[in-house]
């Protein structure tokens, strides 16, 4: 695929073929999923694209000869690897403008955030390319126990095998580089399975990796079906699945193939808790962002806010206020805007989910801050307060823009809510006292807590991971690398051991 064609203004194609094994493949069957192309004008003046389906035969031909093509990546040197992760680093920041618009249309993300999503995807490839060139060797020696006197050891961290990478809508350039980078830096052939909503963007990575040197044998980005799907997470050539979805996709992946390596990224419900001691300047407005950047469509979009009584007033004024000036300013609307902050769902069946959601916690006594407002799949956004933990804008998490906005008097019943989810990913903790924040963090049951900043925060060489419902394993470009990789020991002896110590 000419990816300067694609990107020019008229390319005179509006059916994209699939990649199998570095190759470009048509298919008999297509879907078209551009509900947000509308908004920017696509190649050819279509009204969609469509992308072609693999089918069962497909599935198969990627999977034919793993052996030599899991060879092939094994043995691909570490410099080579680093090249390719570079090389691929800087081309998606050439390609950053018209990646970032490719995004507008597929999913609907805000311009702004799109253009950030590509440097981030650069970001991600440029960290692989550093850790390829001296991760995972260490040197053991055997005298630290008595039998062990005269003999050494080489640990090595070894790829497993095909990577299957199934990757969801709302990050579908950075979410699939946090997958494919790591397994190029550890040596792991990969498959992509993309959400139907970026498949394209999936593709058109695809093809700059394979501009960057990737072997092309190694690489396959299929748009497939359930039943598809379900075939090559099931498929005995398959080592690692690392999975980015609902809990409810992830966890039923993962009881199909309990003796493979299964890394689930899933939902959250994230809270912020603010003492009352918290620096009130920029916070009402960092809230805002926190929940309702591209439209709460974010795993760690903050959804619960728990806040001294005594700065609640404050907070939920300054909150309201904010939310009304991007009203007026426009900055609520249409995602090809650019300084927009969000826009619609990703589809009106999603949207009639959410505000269900809403409704049913009025319903039961949830007090609406903001004016209620819906027109299709936009949303506006929604802060409730008087809501209780039984709610589902609480309890499930809501994938949109809505935040909940709870008083409280003691910092104690304040944990202990936030504790209290099926959900642990990321939290917030906001307070002038660093002592007091970094105590409270310990007392919060999430793999990443973060003081005086919003759990939407995420570097990408950090780890990233969660507990109870919202996954297992680790990503981060380092810690996805080793759950890809397993450890070989080659031991020798350098010398004999003294028979007394027998």
């Amino acid at each position: 695929m000419d990816i300067n064609g694609l990107f020019s203004e008229s390319p005179g194609n509006s059916s994209f073929p699939f990649l199998l094994k570095g190759k470009w493949r048509s298919g008999e069957n297509r879907r078209s999923y551009f509900p947000f192309s509308r908004l920017l004008p696509v190649p050819g003046g279509k009204d969609f694209w469509s992308v072609d389906q693999a089918e069962r035969p497909d599935l198969e031909e990627a999977l034919r000869d793993a052996g030599n093509i899991r060879r092939i990546m094994k043995e691909l040197p570490r410099f080579r690897r680093s090249r390719i992760l570079e090389n691929t680093s800087r081309l998606l920041e050439q390609y950053r403008d018209p990646l970032a618009k490719l995004i507008v249309q597929e999913v609907g993300k805000p311009l702004s955030a799109a253009r950030f999503e590509v440097d981030r995807a650069a970001t991600t490839f440029r960290t692989a390319a550093h850790a390829a060139s001296d991760f995972g060797t260490s040197w053991m020696p055997g005298d630290s126990v008595p039998q062990g006197i005269g003999m050494s050891g080489l640990v090595e961290r070894v790829p497993k095998g095909f990577v299957l990478a199934v990757t969801p809508y709302n990050f579908p350039l950075n979410l699939l580089a946090h997958k494919v980078a790591p397994a190029i830096a550890a040596g792991c052939p990969i498959l992509v399975k993309p959400a139907p909503f970026g498949s394209l963007t999936a593709l058109m990575l695809g093809a700059v990796l394979l501009e960057a040197g990737l072997p092309p044998e190694s690489l396959s980005v299929l748009p497939a079906d359930i039943p598809g799907t379900l075939y090559l997470v099931e498929h005995p050539e398959v080592e690692v699945v690392s999975f980015t979805g609902s809990d409810v996709v992830g966890w039923s992946l993962r009881d199909r193939v309990p003796r493979k390596t299964v890394v689930l990224e899933l939902g959250g419900n994230a809270g912020v808790l603010v003492t009352k001691d918290a620096e009130m300047e920029g916070l009402p407005e960092k809230l805002v962002s926190g929940a309702f950047a591209y439209a709460g469509q974010i795993c760690i979009s903050v959804q619960r806010i728990l806040v001294h009584r005594s700065l609640f007033d404050q907070l939920v004024s300054g909150m309201v206020g904010r939310v009304a000036h991007l009203e007026k300013e426009g900055f609520i609307g249409d995602p090809g805007r650019d300084g927009v902050l969000m826009g619609p769902l990703i589809q009106e069946s999603h949207a009639e989910k959410v505000w269900g959601r809403v409704q049913s916690a009025v319903r039961e006594g949830a007090r609406a801050l903001t004016p209620l407002r819906r027109k299709e799949s936009l949303i506006h956004p929604v802060i409730l307060s008087e809501t209780k933990e039984s709610d589902e804008v609480e309890s499930e998490e809501i994938f949109g823009p809505v935040v909940t906005v709870i008083p409280f008097d003691r910092t104690e019943e304040a944990i202990k809510r936030l504790n209290r989810s099926k959900y642990g990913l990321q939290a917030g903790v906001f307070t002038k006292n660093l002592e007091e924040g970094l105590g409270l963090a310990e007392n919060i049951d999430c793999p990443g807590v973060f003081v005086n900043e919003i759990p939407t925060f995420r570097l990408d060489h950090w780890p990233y991971g969660g507990i109870r419902h919202s996954g297992s394993g680790t990503e981060g470009v380092v810690y996805a690398m080793e759950e890809m990789t397993r450890p070989r020991l080659t031991g020798f002896r350098t010398k004999k051991q003294d028979s007394l110590l027998r």
